[in-house]
């Protein structure tokens, strides 16, 4: 789950605006929500602009005190990279208490209205969770206010006009823990009695309430992308009503390279890509799936091999320096190699030797899966390796014709 909070119900039919171009291959982004967040300096905004989508912090005020402002840097990117989609951070999970003051008047105004997420209606009991403070109550559930809103309506109308709204040159907002199911007990009907999280009725209340919220988001923030925290979205049992449709992407966090990622598991790179395509099918266009891998920057060969699986679908691929976190715009010498458009589509079925390719107008992406072996492959015809400095006895610039991949591996290969 990620968190900066230190720093701070059908589905309808929106048009958004879609105007740029597809990105072309590799796809690259980052969350970058951690540490100093000095978006202002020259050289973390040229890292950035290598990428072609980031998550950056915001809330009320930030940068004032470095002569700055999330729409300045979100100007500042994208006359760097006019293609680079900017996202600006938000969550209505949960607040620490106190709420921080940075977030004018929203303290008050959940205590008033008891928007909160309590162990029982009426006992004056919070329930908190893991990283998110005291949990807010984002069903349809919690009480309306003189205006007759709910919670999850009035906090969208809150977080767009407090976020969105100034900074309009950003792509949208980033919603932080979207769960397809909650993670923690608590009156969520408000009728006296503990709702337990596992109850599926539970999980579609809050699936519904998320949708409310995106939908007031929507409105109003016309022509604004919203992406969310999609990182159990594609669990096996994962119910997704509510959720499918409704947001134009999301943070696939912890997918490879952490503990608990599927693909520690048997069968695990399989079971790994069946998630990320059922994530990326929950999506509305485009579909920003950012496919996160943590890892070493160091770690070529894993870097390869979580960029290769990323690029057997559509997704963004997102790498998080364990060593930093959210902060940082990591750069691998990968993501300079121009390979263009897709001219086949996701790959779900392996091409030879168990090993996966996908073909691009300049060139091809291969994959070995964990669980594989090392495997060599015939190419085909003649393909030139990518020049680098990273990782010089793969990137060395030499023509192939074959190439051997190790165990959990991949490669970039350029057309002659």
């Amino acid at each position: 789950m990620i968190r900066k909070i230190a720093c701070a119900v059908a589905c309808t039919l929106t048009l958004v605006s879609t105007s740029f171009a597809a990105d072309s291959y590799p796809r690259t982004g980052a969350v970058l929500i951690g540490g100093a967040q000095d978006y202002w300096t020259a050289s973390y905004q040229a890292a950035m602009a290598k990428l072609q989508v980031v998550v950056l912090s915001s809330y009320p005020g930030w940068g004032s005190g470095h002569g700055t402002s999330s729409e300045l840097v979100t100007k500042q990117l994208k006359a760097r990279n006019p293609n680079l989609k900017v996202f600006l951070y938000v969550q209505n999970a949960g607040q620490p208490n106190p709420v921080p003051t940075v977030w004018k008047g929203l303290g008050t105004k959940l205590d008033a209205q008891k928007w909160w997420l309590y162990q029982t209606w009426g006992s004056g009991t919070k329930v908190t969770g893991t990283g998110l403070g005291n949990v807010l109550n984002i069903t349809n559930y919690t009480t309306r206010d003189s205006s007759g809103l709910r919670y999850n309506q009035w906090m969208a109308r809150y977080l767009a006009t407090n976020v969105g709204k100034a900074a309009p040159t950003a792509d949208g907002l980033y919603t932080d823990c979207v769960f397809w199911r909650p993670r923690t007990n608590g009156d969520y009907n408000q009728d006296g009695r503990v709702d337990s999280a596992n109850d599926p009725a539970v999980g579609s209340w809050v699936r519904q309430g998320y949708g409310v919220y995106v939908d007031e988001l929507r409105a109003q923030l016309p022509g604004k992308l919203q992406i969310a925290n999609a990182a159990d979205w594609g669990q096996s049992n994962a119910v997704l009503d509510g959720l499918s449709g409704e947001f134009n992407g999301g943070v696939m966090e912890g997918i490879i390279g952490k503990s608990y990622s599927m693909e520690n598991l048997t069968g695990g790179w399989a079971l790994m890509m069946a998630q990320y395509r059922k994530t990326m099918a929950a999506m509305a266009s485009p579909k920003l799936g950012l496919f996160m891998m943590a890892g070493s920057p160091t770690d070529y060969q894993g870097m390869r091999y979580g960029l290769g699986s990323a690029s057997m679908d559509d997704g963004y691929f997102t790498f998080k320096n364990e060593a930093t976190g959210y902060y940082g715009a990591v750069y691998f010498d990968e993501y300079g190699a121009k390979l263009g458009a897709a001219t086949t589509g996701p790959q779900k079925s392996a091409w030879q030797a168990g090993v996966y390719r996908r073909d691009f107008q300049n060139g091809i992406i291969l994959v070995n899966p964990k669980g594989n072996g090392a495997r060599t492959v015939n190419l085909g015809g003649t393909f030139r390796k990518l020049k680098g400095t990273q990782a010089p006895s793969i990137n060395n610039g030499a023509l192939v014709t074959s190439v051997t991949l190790k165990d959990r591996d991949g490669i970039v290969l350029l057309r002659q």
